[in-house]
């Protein structure tokens, strides 16, 4: 897979933002700096990425965000507001990853999704 200017202008957006985007944020942030480009492109790329694991693509209430944040980290899902958080308690995907059969798998990455409610939405 090659690094188009359009594949680094959505990879450098991506890791500039800590908001876990879907592909239509994205576009809207990439249009103005690339005029041309469309929001199949957007997706096109974003798939692409994920499945090289350049990025992450999470499933989240029947939407894909993204997140260039490829370090062991968890994610938290608030049902409220539906913001995503990150969580960095690294013991916990080490351990995930520990216990898998490696005989069986060969494991890439490990994604754990923690539902709930926010502290500023708690307090409503």
């Amino acid at each position: 897979m090659k690094n188009t200017y359009q594949r680094l202008k959505i990879l450098e957006h991506l890791k500039s933002v800590k908001t876990h985007p879907t592909a239509e944020q994205v576009y809207n942030k990439i249009k103005p700096k690339i005029s041309t480009i469309s929001l199949a492109t957007v997706h096109r790329n974003l798939n692409q990425m994920a499945e090289s694991n350049q990025i992450l693509k999470l499933e989240v209430k029947g939407q894909y965000h993204f997140d260039a944040d490829l370090s062991l980290h968890q994610h938290f899902v608030c049902s409220e507001c539906g913001k995503i958080y990150d969580l960095f308690q690294p013991d916990i995907s080490e351990y995930a990853l520990d216990e898998i059969d490696q005989n069986k798998f060969q494991v890439n990455n490990v994604q754990v999704i923690f539902n709930g409610i926010c502290s500023k939405c708690k307090k409503i």
